[in-house]
């Protein structure tokens, strides 16, 4: 059976220097997959619904429609203003703290049709990746363009194929199949490329990249590019962690 790991922040920062995680408890969650905000609440997202756990696992809120497909990914960095994308149905729902349903928005947007990754972003509105001129843009929550960030065609010629976007706090950050990460600057500039990439489920906070790779999980310094890895309580292949 798969299980999700949760890590708090604190607990990551302490432990780096230990290089190994400690297991302090374990939450039987329900089938799906899953993210976390800030605060460390967990959100079990499956179909059409979305469940958020405290860190403790206690259910808290629910957030359930039909109306668009089935849910590709919730973005809760900001746990005020969640993002629930559809992607088949090219629609988005930003949910409050309680997953009360505030609006919702279509992501084919004027002049950019086909929109598949967008993020929130720690400043504003949202970060798209626009699929037609391939390249980041920052779209407000009036559905204005804000910032276009460098074209992929300048970082490389080859046909990558980005797959998630990420607002870190600091950088803007592309994953990309069989490349690598792509990082941009606030403004979507681009900054470097870390490699290598990881097709799993990833986490991007201020300077970091975490995934877990088999039964470990791995830090990648954005800055630095110095990767680490870091032992994990016993766990299978197929577990997610954060």
């Amino acid at each position: 059976m798969r299980k999700f790991f949760l890590l708090t922040f604190i607990l990551i920062v302490n432990l780096v220097s230990a290089q190994e995680y400690i297991l302090k408890g374990e939450i039987q969650l329900p089938d799906g997959k899953f993210t976390t905000d800030p605060l460390g609440n967990i959100y079990i997202f499956n179909k059409g619904d979305v469940t958020k756990f405290s860190p403790e696992g206690m259910e808290l809120n629910r957030f359930s429609t039909r109306d668009f497909g089935e849910i590709s990914n919730v973005d809760a960095s900001n746990p005020l203003k969640v993002l629930v994308v559809f992607q088949e149905f090219s629609k988005a729902v930003i949910l409050d703290a309680s997953l009360g349903q505030n609006s919702t928005f279509d992501t084919s947007f004027p002049n950019i049709p086909f929109v598949k990754l967008i993020c929130s972003s720690r400043e504003n509105g949202f970060w798209i990746f626009d699929p037609i001129e391939k390249r980041l843009k920052r779209i407000s929550e009036q559905l204005t363009i804000l910032e276009e960030g460098t074209p992929i065609r300048q970082i490389t010629e080859e046909a990558i194929v980005p797959s998630q976007i990420f607002d870190s706090g600091n950088w803007l950050v592309i994953n990309t199949t069989d490349f690598g990460f792509l990082v941009f600057d606030r403004f979507g500039t681009y900054y470097k490329t870390v490699k290598p990439s990881f097709n799993g489920n990833v986490q991007v906070n201020g300077n970091e990249i975490l995934f877990k790779e088999k039964d470990k999980m791995v830090l990648i310094d954005i800055k630095s590019g110095i990767t680490r890895h870091f032992v994990l309580p016993e766990n299978e292949v197929s577990d997610e962690c954060r």
